[in-house]
């Protein structure tokens, strides 16, 4: 989990068994979790939470299950508003209270 870099959006491709088999892990985890975390009072955007771990936790799968990938490129069609995107991240990263 202290990794710097890892698959993010929730994207892969596999074959059947081994999505039906990643999918009843990752429902597992997180359905304990949406049990044991109350996100009332988190904003629009923390709420997410569960997607946000999920992208964390397909590397952990695929190290804990010695899965073999290939990494493909992603294409963004909409412009990428990278000085917005980055004040965004820094501000949720440093905000302070946290």
């Amino acid at each position: 989990m202290k990794s710097t870099s890892g698959h993010r959006f929730n994207m892969m491709v596999m074959k059947r068994p081994l999505l039906d088999d990643y999918c009843t892990w990752l429902f597992g985890v997180l359905s304990e979790l949406e049990r044991r975390l109350d996100i009332s009072s988190y904003s629009d955007y923390d709420r997410r939470v569960f997607g946000f771990v999920a992208e964390r936790l397909l590397d952990v799968y695929i190290v804990a299950r010695s899965v073999n990938y290939v990494e493909m490129p992603v294409l963004h069609l909409e412009s990428q508003h990278w000085p917005r995107k980055i004040a965004s991240f820094l501000n949720r990263k440093y905000k302070k209270g946290r």
